[in-house]
């Protein structure tokens, strides 16, 4: 029985490896579990064992096909182990800047590898510095145990038998034991809560499963199934905004912001404790905003998505390099493209990380300018690319070329980072290195967006800025907060109006045709956002880990599908508080899955540019 003893051999290790993990993923997050019992943690540790036996089972079964061998079989043990070691640790880092595990993204992080080292240095450096060196002295301790302790398996007659008995047990585990199957990542969420969920699954897992599920990464999640007519209920519901189109639009040109990673928990208009955004703060009394805005994804693609196409993403995934990509969209860019607008996306990363440059111009912007394309660079790089005020003048140089009225995008990459260009003195924000690294990347940026915005004021005076952060970036307070991001609309004859309500990322759209165009609802029917020039009922989405958010007012709600659980909140304040769940908010839940259910439905049928039938039934068209 020494094949079975090998193989279980191996997948304890891999298993107690993977534990081993999570410890280490819970110690360095104690802020976020401070409120747990440890007998918690480690009870959510062990639950999400069954997402361990996967890559468990997976690597002992790779192992004993070479166990004839003691030599191979020790080798391939300590590579694979080494490798598993080296993702977790990689994880960590990846969770400490987004605030999820790395999952679907692991093909981009490997294509972006040399900016997610960098900054894992400059941000991590002792953690960083550990896992350099701790990672080549593990291949030794592997391969001697649980190595050593392999016994070579004869090639007898026996041998295919062997393993195709193993090959049984493997898939038993691989496809979840008695568990639903296949077991995705996100059925984590059944342990009921969030934070816990986290903590369950390993970011080893979720990465291997996506990296094998090529074709799982498309198919349609949902929040729940409803009924037509009650969809058409409830769209009643929330989209019952009936005031008249009453103002008149001015054609000017249109400075879209994708402010990369700006978190309004890290900004003193939305409850932060310091200045740190001094430029944005002063403008934000003389714009049209709302209390805050609620992003409708966590990467770059994601906020593009949101607030150009003016509908929801896949939940907790972006279109980009995906067949949804190559679908037609009704896009914001679309209407400047056919009133002759000069149309271009600049971005201080490369042009094509995470696939950005290819969206943009899918979306409609006809050029589109990544750092290679800058040469001229005053404040040298950062991990990820150029600075703010490199790129700022990049463009400013297109727009002196172009001749003719513009909507640009701009995506910096100052804080995609923490660290300040050679020169500029940091100031002191937090006695916490990383937090005050990411404020000082923040104010810096801040400066350069108000040099930017007083330039192409003084030679473009009719230009509409639009303020908004592409998702929030080093945040782990909660989960709402974790999507809470700045928006305003600022320039000569916008009227300066603060909407008192959380609004979505796919309100941006609809607001910029009322500003520039004019009615929204006749000139983009599809969007399924709301303009803050003319609606009054507002409500935003946004998901997160298996939970679902809900946000009309001062309240909201986050529903966990997997759980079956349901936690109401008070957002009067910019804090979240956990509240009873009252009648207003439990009916968030239908509202929730008809929304969703019907945008996703649309969104991986290529159908999005029907929405216009469910939110204006009785319309003429």
């Amino acid at each position: 029985m020494r094949f079975l003893r090998n193989y279980f051999l191996v997948f304890l290790a891999v298993w107690t490896l993977l534990l081993a993990g999570k410890i280490l993923f819970y110690l360095m997050h104690l802020a976020q579990y401070g409120s747990y019992p440890v007998t918690d943690a480690l009870a959510a540790m062990l639950w999400g064992s069954r997402f361990d036996f996967a890559p468990a089972a997976a690597v002992a079964l790779a192992v004993s096909f070479v166990d004839f061998s003691p030599k191979a079989a020790r080798t391939a043990t300590a590579l694979l182990l080494t490798s598993l070691a080296a993702l977790q640790l990689s994880d960590i880092l990846y969770f400490e800047d987004s605030g999820r595990h790395i999952g679907y993204e692991i093909t981009d992080a490997l294509n972006d590898a040399g900016g997610l080292f960098l900054t894992a240095w400059t941000q991590h450096p002792v953690f960083t510095a550990a896992l350099l060196l701790g990672i080549p002295l593990s291949l030794p301790l592997f391969y001697r145990w649980p190595g050593r302790r392999l016994s070579p398996v004869p090639l007898t007659g026996s041998w295919p038998l062997k393993k195709l008995l193993l090959v049984g047990i493997s898939v038993f585990f691989i496809r979840g034991m008695f568990a639903s199957i296949p077991l995705n990542p996100w059925q984590a969420s059944q342990i009921g809560d969030e934070k816990l969920a986290t903590l369950a699954v390993n970011g080893a897992y979720g990465a291997l499963f996506s990296l094998v599920n090529t074709k799982g990464d498309l198919k349609r999640r949902t929040v729940g199934r409803m009924s037509d007519a009650d969809i058409r209920k409830v769209f009643a519901e929330i989209y019952d905004d009936t005031a008249p189109y009453q103002i008149t639009p001015e054609p000017r040109n249109v400075v879209l912001f994708f402010l990369e990673s700006w978190s309004g928990a890290h900004m003193k208009p939305y409850g932060f404790g310091e200045t740190t955004t001094p430029f944005y703060d002063s403008v934000l009394p003389h714009s049209l905003r709302p209390k805050a805005a609620l992003a409708g994804g966590h990467r770059t693609t994601e906020g593009m998505f949101a607030a150009l196409v003016s509908f929801p993403n896949p939940p907790g995934r972006s279109v980009a390099k995906t067949r949804l990509q190559n679908y037609d969209y009704d896009s914001l860019i679309d209407l400047f493209d056919a009133h002759g607008y000069y149309s271009a996306f600049f971005q201080g990363t490369a042009k094509e990380t995470s696939g950005t440059g290819a969206l943009a111009q899918a979306l409609g912007f006809h050029e589109s300018y990544g750092k290679d394309d800058v040469s001229k660079r005053r404040y040298g790089t950062n991990s990820w690319g150029i600075h703010d005020p490199d790129l700022y003048r990049f463009a400013l140089g297109k727009l002196e070329a172009a001749h003719r009225p513009f909507v640009i995008g701009i995506n910096g990459a100052t804080t995609h980072d923490n660290k300040l260009p050679d020169g500029v003195k940091p100031l002191h924000f937090s006695d916490d290195p990383r937090e005050n690294g990411i404020l000082n990347a923040l104010h810096f940026a801040d400066a350069a967006l108000g040099d930017f915005v007083a330039e192409v004021k003084k030679r473009w005076p009719d230009t509409l800025f639009v303020f908004f952060a592409d998702h929030c970036g080093g945040v782990s307070e909660s989960t709402f907060q974790n999507y809470m991001i700045p928006l305003a609309f600022y320039g000569r004859g916008i009227e300066a109006k603060k909407i008192d309500a959380f609004v979505s990322q796919r309100d941006i759209a609809p607001t910029v045709v009322d500003l520039v165009f004019g009615n929204y609802k006749k000139l983009m029917p599809d969007f399924t956002g709301k303009s803050l020039v003319t609606d009054t009922h507002f409500f935003a989405d946004y998901y997160h880990d298996g939970v679902y958010g809900w946000v009309e007012g001062t309240d909201a709600l986050e529903y966990t599908p997997a759980a079956g659980k349901v936690r109401c909140l008070d957002v009067s304040g910019f804090h979240p508080r956990p509240v009873e769940c009252t009648p207003r908010t439990e009916r968030f839940r239908a509202r929730l899955t008809a929304f969703g259910d019907l945008t996703q439905r649309l969104l991986f049928s290529g159908k999005t540019k029907t929405f216009h039938l469910w939110r204006y039934p009785n319309a003429e068209r």
